[in-house]
């Protein structure tokens, strides 16, 4: 017996069936379908006089039939039964016309046509009379609908045709339902047999009956009696048809209807809490729908709530990703949560994978997005939008991996179409994508603080193009750490560095420049063409002009080449300027008003290079720069406008574009601005005061760039001073009664006043006395506040390099950010806190240093107290041992540095240090500084570490050894100034390496490979490197400090030895290399020495090593502790690759070892026990014994020898 299809079922479900049939049929030939289906002839029209005679024949059937007496009998009345043949005879005329009614209703009219009359009989059948002699109704009765409101024209004539008597035409057919006996046809039959069963049971005892049931039960068939109780179950309980609707009842609308009453009178309550449709009846207005007194549940599945019981997931297990259409991540599975309190918030069930989830994965966002439909191409393109937004602050981090450049390709493609919504949406996730808005919005709050105006530029790392020509230089750092690089294998020592292994970007594909570098990727796309076309033909007044214009700054700030590039695009930029740098505001809300944006860019563009400042200045830049100054409009918009254009001031005037008759003309705006802010700017204010104060804190930094670049003369200064005085005076005052600052906009304004303050007290015409009442009164009393002891004690707990989590610069390598970004166990964090103190401390040590060079000693007096003192004498301490020098490379924190600088030059801060503890830290901050610090590395020097009051070394040396030093630091001072610009590398990278101390030895290395290549010779002879940097290194360490690992300064111990004059040997050399060997073994007797291990920006220790058994080859004289440093590896706890290498490819080398037990670390037990169970490097021994190829009596023979006898690995035939 096969089954029906069940609705869901597919069509493999019914080729599976056919499959099954067809097999049946195999094996049986006679078996056959239930039901054929016959394809019949489409019956052939009729003409209007068939259907006329149709009708008069049909009438004239109908009048007969009428005339007979028509007698309504009971239900309950039987019929007797007749046979069929009888009534054929009686009324042939009758069934004739019945049966040409049937089929013409059913075939059509036939006659005429070529069908076969005897197919007829397949689509009727033979006409059987019924044989009980119960008539039903032709149609169900409904049930009544009791509701006060009218119903459809069809319910009333179906409810009025019904109801003439519903009692007669309901309980007879149920009687005669239950009456009626599928066995016995003859009805008097079964009723005398259940009068006589009814007899017999009354007559029986309940004993009796129950013996009786039990016999009759186990004489029957098991599967018969199950058969027939679920036959009784599912008659005893009402059989409901998922397809048949219900007539619900709409609740009438009564006056007042009390809650209770209603839901028990109302047929609503009647329907379980599952039905879909229970939530829209039981609104108020449920009654005035058409047509929805019935629900037809199966129409109304799809509304059915989703379960929420998902898969639990095992941990690490991994997962498809969903994101909803703003671009959240949605998550696997739902924490279990009590239905009865909570509302199940799921949404987005349109998918065909992974029903129970919700959300949509990228594949399906990529599917809508190439749709042909626009609104759907949106809806997905909007969730990218969302998805890079969020990616950009760091919350997919470790969490999600995103297939960005083909993302970035999907974008592309999008961008190419010109409807207008769809270009809005496309261009902003392009913009999310490569404009980090976070990176921007913090270099913007740090912008008006002192030397804040340089600029990251977010080149790619790696660059083969932007190599420095100190590069190329033998006995530059760069030069040097790429030879270490190079010593990965044996073979690659001879290779020449200054080959390029990397493809040429140009010869690569889209995609893999897209995973190379994205905006170089962008640009080979024609992207600034496409928003040129965008801008000036489509001219969309959406955000599609914000979103171009952040992709414009992205590009921008990339570098000096692309910076140029764009600036040449002379129709692109004199688009910009036409319609976002309008001499007055338009009606439009982005086309004809100046945008900050567009500002913003000239600013970057501005600051990568003088060449750049000088050709956009060339226009109608500074007239629209005055224009928007001059303009008296506190709207926000306005008020951002003359944020940027004061920072555009300030960058050209750095610059010199601006000269001494062009600042005259904004003279009098800047003056006006001073006296707007110091009547109305309120430092503790609240609500959109920040935005001022920001204003305020640019234009303050304007000032200082006019005096910096010496276009502000007397009569400007005398204009400026006073008001200038005034509102710092003001802005300290109002600072001295805060409890604590909170704001970052009011630490930037406190800020930019003492740094306007210092530099006009120090280099301004009229001098210090101009600004006495601030330094003798207002600052000393600020500095003593609780507002600013609080700003201090926060410090440490907001500094940049003392934070533990690693920033997210290198993300993705092909589209690096500035890192403004922290990846914190809790989430991500801003790498700058509202509460960062170092802006505001790094301007008032400087202006401190002003106040005693003129004699001025209230400040002092304020500062050098143990409320400020002692606070920061913690951040050192903290700083000597917890420095992260990875943060330190940030570019958010320069500012730190220069602050650490200022700390560690002013004198008395040592007393709170220990001599340790300041080393450690002057070591750290050396580490850090990178080409913009160049001249901070040298003061540095020469305070600390070549001073004979900390290193006691002989003054000859002392001075050697800066001179060699500051030989690494001067080029780079050098480039600090070769280049007007004002942007830098988004990373800082250090000019000194971790391990500088030894950084004479690395010359020592890199001589040895360039002898190999025919190179010339080092300038400093082998001994005085040698002397010179151990000695150094050796009173850094009893000083303390820890400069490298173990592992690494064992292999500088081997470079060493390495010198092309074996001056290793010389008397004095050799005592000094002892004494440092045999503190080396004591200090690290119990280490385990990890040979394995990566180290950055140096050599492994593997092909360093066998470089140095092949020198031991050469020039090793049979030295004992240059053996002593061969034999270290070969200890019984290390691996036996080192021992079988040097046993069977250095053989030779095998016989010049030999030195002194006490030169072994671990002494001799460490290489001799355990016994050796390696079988291979036992026969190594072994034939290294039998050939005599070690000499007897040494340390290699007795290893050999020891190992050989005790081993059991082999079977020997002798012993030795």
């Amino acid at each position: 017996m096969f089954k029906k299809l069940k609705p869901g079922e597919s069509e493999e479900d019914v080729l599976r069936m056919a499959a099954e049939f067809n097999a049946e049929k195999a094996k049986n030939p006679n078996f056959q379908p239930a039901a054929a289906f016959v394809r019949m002839d489409k019956a052939p029209k009729k003409s209007m006089f068939a259907q006329k005679r149709e009708q008069a024949k049909l009438g004239r059937i109908t009048s007969v039939v009428e005339n007979k007496p028509v007698e309504s009998t009971p239900a309950a009345k039987v019929i007797q039964e007749r046979p069929t043949s009888v009534l054929k005879e009686s009324q042939p005329h009758v069934n004739q016309a019945l049966l040409d009614e049937i089929q013409e209703n059913i075939l059509g009219d036939v006659k005429g046509s070529k069908l076969n009359p005897s197919s007829l009989g397949n689509v009727l059948g033979e006409l059987v009379e019924r044989t009980d002699g119960s008539r039903k109704p032709a149609n169900h009765e409904p049930k009544l609908v009791n509701s006060g409101k009218p119903l459809s024209i069809f319910a009333r004539q179906l409810l009025g045709a019904s109801s003439q008597n519903p009692e007669q035409s309901r309980t007879p057919t149920n009687v005669a339902e239950h009456d009626r006996s599928s066995i016995v046809k003859d009805v008097r039959l079964g009723k005398e047999l259940h009068e006589e069963n009814l007899n017999v049971l009354n007559q029986m005892s309940e004993r009796d009956i129950m013996a009786e049931k039990e016999k009759l039960l186990a004489s029957l068939d098991p599967s018969l009696i199950a058969l027939l109780t679920k036959k009784l179950q599912s008659s005893q309980k009402p059989v409901e048809k998922k397809t048949s609707p219900k007539i619900i009842e709409a609740p009438p609308q009564r006056p007042k209807v009390t809650p209770s009453s209603e839901t028990q009178d109302s047929p609503i309550a009647t329907l379980p809490d599952s039905n879909p449709a229970l939530e829209l009846l039981q609104q108020s207005d449920a009654g005035n729908w058409v047509n929805f007194n019935l629900v037809e549940e199966h129409k109304l599945a799809w509304m059915r709530d989703i379960p929420t019981k998902l898969s639990e997931l095992k941990p690490g297990q991994q997962f498809n990703a969903r994101f909803d259409w703003k671009g959240v991540l949605l998550p696997h599975t739902l924490k279990d949560q009590d239905s009865s309190t909570q509302l199940d918030d799921r949404e987005l069930y349109l998918h065909g994978e992974e029903a129970d989830r919700p959300g949509y994965t990228l594949q399906e966002l990529f599917r809508l997005a190439r749709s042909t439909v626009l609104q759907q191409r949106i809806s997905a393109f909007g969730a990218i939008a969302g998805i890079f937004s969020i990616y950009n602050q760091g919350f997919y981090d470790q969490v999600l991996s995103l297939p960005i450049s083909k993302i970035f390709f999907l974008l592309r493609f999008g961008l190419d179409d010109n409807a207008p919504a769809q270009l809005e949406v496309v261009s902003r996730a392009l913009a999310n994508l490569f404009y980090n808005e976070t990176d921007e919005v913090l270099l913007d709050h740090i912008q008006d603080n002192a030397y804040c105006h340089w600029q990251p530029t977010l080149q790619v790392l790696g660059n083969g193009s932007d190599d420095k020509e100190g590069d190329t230089d033998t006995n530059s750092i760069a030069f040097l750490q790429r030879y270490m690089k190079l010593l990965t294998t044996s073979q690659s020592v001879r290779a020449e560095v200054n080959e390029d292994e990397s493809e040429s970007r140009m010869s690569m594909d889209d995609f893999q420049l897209a995973e190379t570098d994205l905006i170089e990727c962008l640009l080979r796309t024609n992207i600034l063409q496409r928003v040129r076309f965008i801008l000036d033909s489509v001219k969309p007044d959406n955000s599609t002009v914000e979103s171009c214009l952040k992709l414009l700054i992205r590009i921008a700030r990339t570098s000096i080449k692309v910076a140029r590039q764009l600036t040449n695009e002379s129709h692109l930029i004199e688009i910009l300027f036409t319609h976002f740098l309008p001499s007055s505001n338009g009606n439009n809300q982005f086309y004809g008003q100046p945008q900050v944006l567009f500002l913003k860019l000239i600013r970057l563009l501005v600051c990568q290079h003088l060449d750049l400042a000088k050709i956009l200045s060339k226009g109608v830049l500074i007239v629209r720069l005055q224009q928007y100054l001059f303009l008296q409009d506190t709207k926000v918009q306005m008020v951002r406008v003359q944020i940027e254009a004061l920072r555009i001031l300030r960058c050209l005037l750095l610059l010199g574009i601006v000269d001494r008759d062009i600042f005259r003309q904004f003279l009098p705006a800047l003056r006006q601005l001073l006296d707007w802010h110091g009547n109305h700017c309120a430092f503790d204010g609240v609500g959109g005061s920040g935005l001022v104060r920001q204003h305020a804190a640019a234009l303050l930094v304007a000032l200082v760039a006019s005096g910096e670049s010496g276009v502000c003369d007397v009569e400007g200064q005398k204009l400026l001073v006073e008001p200038l005085h005034n509102c710092c005076c003001g802005w300290l005052h109002s600072a001295t009664r805060v409890e604590k600052i909170k704001d970052f906009s009011q630490m930037t304004l406190l800020s930019a006043s003492l740094y306007a303050v210092s530099w006009f007290s120090r280099n301004g015409f009229l001098g210090i006395t101009s600004f006495q009442p601030f330094l003798r009164s207002i600052l000393p009393k600020f500095v003593q506040s609780s507002g600013f002891i609080a700003s201090v004690h926060d410090l440490a707990k907001s500094s940049v390099m003392l934070r533990l989590p690693l920033d997210r610069r290198h993300v993705h390598a092909a589209l690096p950010n500035v890192g403004s970004v922290l990846m914190h166990d809790y989430g991500p964090q801003l790498i700058i806190s509202e509460s960062y103190p170092v802006h505001l401390l790094s301007n008032l040590w400087a202006l401190l240093a002003v106040s005693l060079e003129n004699g001025e000693k209230p400040l002092f007096g304020a500062l050098m107290q143990p409320p400020v003192l002692e606070p920061l004498a913690v951040y050192l301490r903290q700083l000597s041992s917890k420095l992260n020098r990875i943060l330190a490379t940030n570019f958010f924190a320069r500012s730190e540095l220069r602050f650490i600088h200022q700390l560690l030059t002013t004198d008395g801060m040592e007393t709170y240090l220990e001599r340790q503890q300041l080393l450690q830290l002057v070591y750290n901050y050396l580490c850090c500084l990178s080409t913009a610090h160049a001249t901070q590395i040298k003061s540095t020097f020469e305070r600390f570490i070549f001073n004979a009051e900390f290193v006691k070394l002989d003054e000859a040396s002392l001075k050697l050894l800066q001179q060699t030093c500051l030989e690494m630091v001067y080029p780079h001072i050098i480039a600090d100034n070769s280049e007007p610009s004002l942007s830098l590398s988004y990373t800082q990278a250090p000019i000194l390496p971790a391990d500088w101390p030894f950084f004479q030895l690395r010359l020592i290395l890199s001589n040895y490979l360039q002898n190999v290549q025919q190179r010339p010779a080092a300038i400093y002879s082998e001994n005085q490197v040698v002397r010179m940097t151990l000695t150094f290194v050796r009173q850094l360490e009893q000083e303390g400090l820890q400069i490298v690992s173990p592992l690494e300064k064992l292999m500088y111990l081997m470079i060493a030895f390495m010198g092309p004059d074996s001056q290793f040997l010389t008397p004095d050399l050799h005592e000094l290399l002892r004494d440092i060997l045999m503190d080396f073994y004591a200090q690290n007797a119990d280490h385990d020495f990890d040979f394995d291990a990566e180290l950055v920006d140096k050599a492994r220790f593997e092909p360093l090593y066998y470089l140095f058994v092949e020198h031991f080859e050469a020039a090793s004289y049979g030295d004992e502790l240059f053996s002593s440093l061969v034999l270290l590896p070969l200890a019984q706890k290390y691996n036996n690759k080192w021992r079988r290498r040097l046993w069977s490819e250095h053989v030779q080398a095998v016989r010049f070892i030999n030195c002194d037990e006490n030169l072994l670390m671990g002494g001799l037990s460490a290489y001799l026990e355990p016994v050796e169970e390696e079988p291979s490097l036992v026969k190594l021994y072994g034939d290294a014994l039998e050939e005599q190829l070690v000499r007897p009596g040494s340390i290699a023979y007795r290893i050999a020898k020891h190992h050989f006898n005790q081993s059991t690995a082999v079977q020997k035939a002798k012993l030795f």
